[in-house]
């Protein structure tokens, strides 16, 4: 059976770095880091150990490796990996929306780990309850891919490269749109000289009606009331802006929503 010694991690964003080090923490050995550029390569290796080894070439990825990471952008991946020279080890990539077929031209022994949670370099991640999807080509691959998973979380699922797609989607709708609708409604404060700390305890408690009931059903606000009074006040107030048609366009799905 396949181990996961001497792992390489390709890539050093912020997937790749706290991804990388929790491996570290939890007793596995990254041998070696590549990035596009040599700085980011170096800032990641640097964090996991003295002895590991970074590049920003893909010909001088260390060859011996058991398990090899790619935690790298969606439109980067086949690329990168079709630079790549073929071997035997184990190949895993992180990421929601690709699916797992993108590495079996180069190993018989591939598949995904999928980490579904927002993460930033700088910020330290609790990973003992974030939901890990996983896949694989082989009962073997998969096993060890399950014990990775299972060494970094308590929610481990398997699930196809097609399920994976829907995740991915309704993560970013969920975390991604949601959080550009913050930065909407802090712009919209700024301008009235008001501070976006208002709005703090509002979004914890929207949060917290999400955990325990369906958001269809939590819905409130002028658009699921059919309040039109109010919601024409508001596109007054957004007159010649492009979130006035995204205020309409959403007001419309949330009564469509309602009549699901």
């Amino acid at each position: 059976m396949m181990k996961a010694t001497d792992i390489v991690v390709v890539g050093a964003g912020n997937m790749a770095t706290r991804l990388s080090i929790a491996l570290v923490e939890c007793g596995y050995t990254i041998v070696q880091v590549y990035s596009r550029t040599i700085e980011s390569a170096r800032l990641l290796a640097s964090r996991l150990g003295e002895q590991v080894l970074y590049t920003n070439n893909l010909d001088d990825i260390y060859q011996g490796a058991g398990l090899y990471i790619f935690s790298i952008s969606d439109s980067a991946l086949p690329d990168v990996v079709s630079r790549m020279p073929s071997n035997n080890a184990l190949w895993v990539h992180t990421a929601g929306s690709m699916p797992m077929e993108v590495l079996a031209h180069k190993t018989p022994h591939y598949g995904v780990l999928y980490p579904m949670q927002t993460v930033s370099r700088e910020r330290d991640t609790n990973w003992s309850e974030i939901p890990i999807f996983v896949e694989a080509s082989t009962p073997d691959a998969l096993h060890i891919i399950e014990q990775i998973a299972t060494s970094l979380s308590t929610n481990v699922k398997q699930a196809t490269s097609q399920q994976r797609k829907a995740l991915h989607l309704a993560a970013v709708f969920a975390c991604n749109f949601s959080n550009h609708m913050y930065a909407i409604a802090e712009k919209l404060l700024q301008d009235q000289g008001l501070d976006f700390d208002v709005m703090k305890l509002l979004i914890r408690e929207t949060e917290r009606k999400a955990e325990v009931i369906s958001p269809r059903m939590a819905q409130t606000g002028p658009a699921v009331r059919n309040d039109v009074n109010v919601m024409e006040k508001h596109l007054q107030l957004l007159q010649d802006t492009p979130e006035a048609a995204l205020y309409t366009l959403i007001s419309e799905n949330i009564d469509k929503y309602k009549k699901l």
